[in-house]
């Protein structure tokens, strides 16, 4: 479910950089190329579980415009007709997972 690489990039020098063991909420990760301080543990997974829920909630709410107008004109040129309809969508994808 979630990508569990604890690599992080040093913002300064572009380095990669690993949490090793059980961090506490207040170690910070210093780079192991430029010294400088990289992140905190508690920040590192804030931004962690925001990103990860953002990729998610984007996974589910992709739409196609597009599709969803052609749908829309065809069952608004069918809205004279009697009785009520099922309208399918034309150009609905198949995703195989």
């Amino acid at each position: 479910m979630f990508n569990r690489s604890r690599k992080v990039t040093c913002p300064h020098c572009q380095g990669d950089n690993f949490w090793k063991g059980d961090p506490a909420p207040t170690d910070q990760l210093v780079c192991r190329y430029c010294q400088s301080v990289v992140t905190t543990y508690d920040d590192y997974i804030h931004d962690f579980i925001r990103v990860e829920a953002a990729r998610m909630l984007a996974q589910f709410m992709e739409t196609d415009s597009e599709c969803d107008l052609a749908m829309l004109k065809y069952a608004l040129s069918q809205q004279g007709s009697i009785g009520p309809r099922h309208v399918s969508r034309p150009c609905e994808k198949i995703q195989a997972n």
